[in-house]
């Protein structure tokens, strides 16, 4: 029976192996690089994958003012493009990035389109396992199939006639991915996303099944030897579900009925000869044995382009008034009426119980009153309190005054980096699918707390409040800060978006 056991988890890791870093016929094909110095960005506008990218971009332009640099994307980064390129030019005139903007809808978009997150709010383990595995496919596949095809033609066009001898793609921009494939052109994929994300399938001895938690498991690492049962189930769920959808399936073959061979590949994003540059790096996050010579670690990329004292002179003022508690969900987020009473009451109960601030950036979901804000009108008045629906000051440049005491986030790679990066431990709040890693993630390596865990994916007053006030000032702040900080200084090592940028142009420099 154990033999048998064995020999099952041995054909799955392969299974996975195969899915994730074979390499195809296609690999026979030498990928094919146009005009020498010249760069082309392909990104969607969703600032939690792209946000990477534009930190790159802003180093390419400073560091390397000889290459010709293309950014196409959505108007939502416009402005992001706008302002990257006139603080470069402070320090450099010759700096440039040539936009070109989209027409058609961004991933975020489509997705709000078909529901938005409250879709896919789902708790971690069994119970949310459903619809995480029909979240990933709907993602990967998100565009309709034909603002698919629109956007196709429009970056297939742009890498024709801009001829770039390398071509920057982010993973979740499937069109932009399609062109590039079907066009053979040399490409980089740049990913805020966690190593064992991308590598855990390859790790040996079928590690992916009883050491590594499932993306959305919610379990501790290494997966507790109780709970490897339940990791196997989900792994092979999600597994044989990704690999049969019927989305991904049936998008396919409608784009290679309208003109585009190679549509919705699986596994041409692991070929070899392909790099990959990420923001992830080793020590912050679950160890990890293998690493494809293809993949190199950059560590942060973040935006940082200017002080929050430039960028926002009023804001930076107000946030050295006291330790100020950062709450922000990420870009994508909105809060329902009941997700914003809890959060106010939890908020109130922190700043009754410090001399901290809070700022809070606050969307709503929907319709409703301004009732969850009654127990706070005496902090806003007071001063204690903001509440924004934008932050319109880079977060890492907020962490960088040093007055953000705490990092209340999402669990979204972009938000747990950038916290890691800046030395500052975090609550983490996650809502679905692999934010729940990413929250197990933070209490492993000590720096942060996912409280509420067993009504995840829903939060209680008292359970935020405690969380926030330990991260603060409790038994374990001293410790978590600590961490944080060592990590912050390892990942410093690796050379971020300077790195990231030698890399691009070294790619660039071998064009025609």
């Amino acid at each position: 029976m154990f033999r048998r056991a064995l020999l099952i988890l041995a054909v799955l890791g392969a299974l996975v192996a195969v899915f994730l870093a074979r390499q195809s016929t296609q690999e026979d094909e030498l990928l094919i690089s146009g005009r020498n110095n010249t760069v082309l960005f392909l990104t969607d506008s969703h600032h939690g994958m792209c946000n990477a990218h534009l930190a790159t971009v802003s180093a390419l332009i400073e560091y390397h003012p000889s290459l010709e640099v293309h950014y196409a994307s959505f108007s939502g980064i416009a402005s992001d493009i706008e302002r990257i390129t006139e603080i470069a030019k402070a320090k450099n005139p010759q700096a440039k990035i040539h936009w070109r903007q989209l027409d058609g809808p961004s991933l975020v978009d489509e997705l709000n389109a078909a529901g938005g997150a409250q879709k896919i709010i789902s708790p971690p383990g069994p119970s949310g396992l459903k619809v995480f595995a029909e979240m990933v496919p709907s993602v990967m596949a998100a565009w309709s199939n034909e603002a698919h095809l629109s956007l196709y033609h429009q970056t297939a066009d742009l890498i024709r006639k801009i001829d770039p001898a390398v071509v920057v793609l982010d993973s979740m921009f499937r069109p932009a991915i399609d062109a590039a494939v079907n066009l053979n052109r040399t490409r980089v994929y740049i990913t805020p996303n966690a190593l064992t994300e991308l590598l855990a399938g390859v790790q040996p001895k079928g590690a992916i099944f009883w050491k590594y938690p499932g993306t959305a498991s919610g379990l501790p690492f290494p997966v507790p030897w109780k709970e490897i049962p339940s990791n196997i189930y989900q792994q092979v769920y999600f597994i044989t579900k990704y690999l049969t959808s019927p989305v991904i399936r049936n998008k396919r073959s409608w784009l290679q009925q309208h003109g585009i061979p190679r549509a919705v590949n699986l596994f041409e994003m692991f070929r070899q000869d392909v790099p990959w540059i990420t923001m992830s790096y080793p020590e912050a996050g679950y160890p990890i044995e293998v690493i494809p010579d293809n993949f190199h670690i950059a560590g942060p990329l973040v935006l940082d382009v200017a002080p929050a004292e430039t960028q926002s002179a009023e804001l930076a003022a107000w946030i050295k008034q006291a330790p100020t508690i950062l709450v922000n969900l990420g870009s994508g987020f909105q809060y329902d009426e009941s997700r914003a009473v809890v959060m106010a009451e939890a908020i109130a109960r922190v700043l009754d119980a410090s001399d901290a601030q809070v700022l809070w950036k606050m969307r709503k979901l929907g319709e409703y009153g301004d009732a969850f804000r009654e127990p706070l009108s005496k902090y806003v008045e007071a001063g204690r309190l903001r509440l924004e629906s934008w932050l319109d000051v880079d977060p890492t440049s907020l962490f960088k005054t040093g007055h953000i005491a705490v990092s209340v986030h999402h669990g979204g790679a972009n938000c747990f980096y950038e916290a890691i990066i800046a030395g500052i431990p975090s609550v983490v709040l996650p809502l679905w699918a692999d934010l729940y890693n990413y929250a197990q993630t933070a209490e492993y390596l000590g720096v942060g707390i996912w409280p509420n865990k067993t009504l995840a994916p829903d939060w209680d007053a008292a359970g935020l409040a405690e969380a926030f006030l330990e991260v603060l000032s409790g038994n374990r702040s001293v410790t978590m800060r600590e961490n944080a900080k060592a990590l912050a200084r390892r990942g410093e090592q690796y050379g971020g978006r300077k790195l990231a940028a030698e890399l691009i142009a070294e790619m660039a420099a071998k064009g025609r």
